[in-house]
């Protein structure tokens, strides 16, 4: 089992680097549809919540899910600053719906395996 938690680890940080580079990277705003920014946000989002709880960082939950709003609220601020980037609260409530999507997904988890 620990070999387990310390691959997903590995994952997350993997994850959140390259999401983190990729939130600063320059855009084609025409290649670019609101539609699917929103889809990649949820999708990130998803993926983060539950490699961050297989990583099993936290133990509690809420606390799990606070941070990586927290992630998504803090890359938003940041690209505030960059001139060809801008802050949107859409991408934050895709970002929240996605980790709720991702709890979901867990508890449905926890169902199925009750001993993990």
């Amino acid at each position: 089992m620990q070999i387990i938690q310390v691959s997903f680890r590995i994952i997350l940080g993997i994850s959140v680097s390259l999401i983190s580079i990729l939130a600063v990277q320059e855009i084609d705003i025409e290649s670019s549809a609101t539609l699917n920014d929103k889809l990649l946000h949820f999708g990130c989002f998803f993926y983060l919540t539950i490699i961050a709880w297989f990583s099993r960082i936290m133990h509690k939950e809420l606390l799990l899910y606070v941070i990586v709003l927290g992630y998504g609220i803090l890359s938003e601020i940041v690209q505030i600053y960059i001139p060809y980037r801008s802050f949107e609260f859409l991408d934050i409530f895709a970002d929240f719906a996605g980790i709720l999507a991702g709890s979901l997904f867990i508890n449905f988890f926890k169902d199925l395996y009750p001993n993990y």
